[in-house]
């Protein structure tokens, strides 16, 4: 069953990938066939989300079930390089070219997505290697070093979708742009960097729940299935900076990360 979630996970990336090059299938110029093309983006940004769900699933399954093992840690790797890593970065190239034109060179928006799929891959390969030198039984990880790739892909998903949603009515749609293009370098960056990003769900609802914890759960569930697309570009953008906002302010006040 472990598996199976997992396979999902790595559906949920090709299919992203998949939309993306049915996108360009519908060249701009016409009303219909930007907005077709516009349409397969969303699609694309939803179905990474979908496979977020599955990572989350997949290694809390397996302990459920006493089914963890080293091959399903591999392949768990392998689908997040595919959701989180390359289709992150194909997706953010296509919205940036399509937004800025020939304002941006096709190969400065290959570079820009290259910088993410490097961070990623990067990212994975040490997160395995420092799990294996702790995995003690009864070790829970409490914080992430670098940015994890399902946050930095939720960041590129989140914002596309609030672009599409809010973009041309609240006129945020250039600097919506602009985040788009140069947000996944930075995020690469924030991926091989060594800031401490809080492990949400072990250092707030593992063992003893606290109940301010869970009503802030609540209020973000409700948040989200509300205002969907600016409660997720609020909870991923925050996360994303929050790693070099705590060390910033640990720096300034002392206080050890």
């Amino acid at each position: 069953l472990p598996t199976l979630i997992t396979l999902g996970n790595v559906l949920s990336g090709f299919l992203a990938i998949s939309y993306v090059a049915d996108a360009w299938g519908h060249p701009l110029g016409s009303a219909a066939e930007s907005a077709a093309r516009e349409a397969l983006y969303v699609r694309a940004a939803w179905v990474i989300f979908l496979g977020m769900l599955c990572d989350t699933l997949d290694g809390r399954v397996a302990r459920l079930t006493g089914a963890e093992s080293a091959f399903g840690a591999e392949l768990d790797s392998l689908a997040d390089m595919i959701s989180f890593g390359v289709a992150p970065a194909i997706l953010a190239k296509s919205v940036a070219q399509d937004a800025f034109g020939p304002l941006l060179h096709p190969k400065f928006a290959t570079l820009l997505a290259m910088i993410y799929v490097l961070g990623a891959a990067l990212r994975l390969a040490r997160y395995n290697v420092e799990s294996a030198r702790v995995s003690t039984p009864g070790h829970v990880t409490k914080v992430f070093r670098g940015l994890p790739s399902p946050g930095a892909a939720g960041v590129i998903a989140s914002v596309v979708l609030l672009r599409h949603e809010y973009g041309e009515r609240l006129g945020l749609g250039a600097g919506l742009d602009w985040v788009v293009a140069a947000g996944p370098p930075l995020l690469g960056l924030l991926m091989i960097s060594r800031f401490a990003f809080p492990h949400v769900m072990n250092r707030y609802f593992a063992g003893a729940r606290s109940p301010l914890a869970i009503v802030l759960l609540l209020l973000a569930v409700v948040l989200v299935v509300e205002e969907p697309h600016a409660s997720l570009a609020a909870i991923f953008v925050g996360y994303a900076i929050s790693g070099p906002l705590l060390a910033a302010t640990g720096r300034l006040f002392g206080v050890p990360r």
